[in-house]
């Protein structure tokens, strides 16, 4: 199989749009370019960058998920009678935290409500949508391809094959930057942290008391992931400038969702992948 989607977007590389939004974050300066946020489930924006968002003066944020596995028993677990009640809690939750982190300053809010667990599922069409509602922007923010949901992993495709088809087709695409989620690291999941890539080294950017007390308060407004979110800090909130991702290749060992799950999704890429 082949890589998956390597065009370059037009101003990406040394110098390019990214060097100076993340110059900006690195020296905690107010950010006025379009700036797109793509996460594939609501808590994503918090655990990523629920201490920086607030120096954002022109954001989108593109929600994949709603958040709800089809599977009833996600619900249940979390006190909820139906998929579509859990769905709607977690959209509830959602705009709180953004009242926090942001204090409702979004330039526009697109909830994609694929359901949680199925972005595999629907890539041909998701990558479309991410064509269309990133080509306004000067940067997106996503995950990074680790192997810790496929959720995650989905979306940083998604992202990577949706601006390549951008600047494939001679417009603008945006840079492309990454926040920190988690992934399995000698056997222990860690979370807070890339991988390590030396070509696309990150920036560490300290969180001041308002900004750490923002993310803490943003964490709390997502009451049904109370047990998840425990597992991640308010430390230091690490970005980079995201790598050409080859899906075909497992990242970094063997997925902590399954051999079995990331071959669907590497499959489902190359089928989408240019020529």
């Amino acid at each position: 199989m082949s890589a998956v989607a390597t065009t370059q977007p037009r101003d990406a590389g040394p110098g390019g749009g990214e060097r100076d939004v993340l110059a900006h974050l690195a020296a905690r300066q107010p950010l006025d370019r379009a700036v797109a946020l793509v996460t594939a489930h609501p808590d994503d924006e918090s655990i990523g960058m629920g201490g920086v968002m607030a120096g954002f003066q022109n954001l989108t944020l593109l929600q994949l998920t709603d958040g709800a596995p089809l599977d009833l028993a996600a619900a249940e677990a979390a006190g909820f009678p139906t998929r579509r009640a859990y769905a709607a809690a977690r959209r509830g939750e959602l705009v709180d935290a953004l009242q926090v982190t942001i204090e409702g300053r979004l330039s526009r809010l697109t909830c994609y409500e694929i359901p949680d667990g199925s972005l595999v599922d629907h890539l041909g069409v998701l990558i479309e949508r991410l064509a269309e509602d990133l080509i306004c922007v000067e940067a997106v923010f996503t995950h990074p391809f680790e192997g810790g949901h496929i959720d995650h992993d989905a979306a940083a495709l998604a992202v990577q094959v949706a601006c390549a088809r951008l600047a494939a087709r001679g417009g603008h695409a945006p840079a492309r930057l990454e926040f920190t989620s988690y992934h399995r690291h000698h056997g222990l999941v860690r979370s807070g942290r890339f991988r390590d890539d030396p070509a696309c080294p990150e920036i560490a950017v300290p969180l001041t008391p308002e900004a750490a007390w923002r993310k803490e308060a943003a964490f709390a407004c997502h009451r049904s992931q109370a047990d998840n979110l425990r597992f991640f800090g308010f430390g230091p909130e690490r970005f980079r400038r995201a790598p050409v991702y080859d899906a075909t290749r497992p990242p970094g060992g063997e997925p902590m969702y399954g051999e079995e799950a990331w071959r669907r999704l590497a499959a489902a890429m190359t089928a989408l992948a240019p020529p």
